[in-house]
């Protein structure tokens, strides 16, 4: 079957690392997510705990943001671009959408929720305070956004950038893995034949 990688952008909340994991699961092929920001801690030579809280956030230091956010997109850009090269996979997150669209063929996913389910899901999966969940929500998929929009001239949650849109609230996350998985196989199905 022809080598296409599967990128996942996700609303915070949506479910998007665990319905990564199941569509790779269900294809059997590599799902990257956690490792990718491991992986750059290694070649940017940073810890992974201080890229995953600055990759998507900007303080009030612009240009200390700019240059250290620059360098983490670069070294994350190279990685992603290494997994995609080892064959069909599933990558969640890090616009690894934008980064492959030009090199590999892709299907390109967004999931969303309903805000408060999506607020009802941090709290019970990720283990979040719920006083201050609706302003975590906010502030995360503000700073998805942010980052997207710093690196490619695009709106992330623009539909036209996207194969699938799916509401993982609509859905639940195995029928949401079964919808991407079975798109993953239309776009092949000359080859199964």
């Amino acid at each position: 079957m022809k080598h296409t990688i599967i990128t996942i952008s996700r609303q915070f909340g949506s479910g998007g690392r665990k319905i990564g994991h199941l569509v790779a699961e269900q294809l059997g092929i590599p799902c990257y997510d956690r490792s990718i920001i491991d992986e750059t801690a290694r070649i940017s030579e940073l810890s992974p705990d201080f890229i995953e809280k600055n990759e998507q956030h900007l303080s009030n230091s612009f240009i200390f943001d700019m240059t250290m956010t620059a360098h983490i997109y670069k070294a994350q850009s190279a990685v992603i671009k290494e997994c995609a090269e080892k064959g069909s996979c599933v990558i969640v997150g890090r616009c690894a959408d934008k980064i492959l669209e030009n090199d590999f063929p892709c299907l390109k996913v967004f999931l969303y929720a309903d805000f408060d389910a999506r607020c009802r899901r941090a709290v019970t999966e990720y283990g979040k305070d719920s006083k201050h969940i609706r302003d975590l929500v906010k502030r995360a998929d503000r700073g998805r956004e942010r980052f997207f929009r710093l690196f490619h001239e695009a709106e992330w949650k623009d539909a036209s950038n996207y194969n699938l849109c799916l509401d993982t609230g609509l859905f639940g996350m195995q029928r949401t893995a079964e919808i991407i998985k079975a798109a993953y196989l239309m776009m092949h199905e000359e080859e199964i034949a």
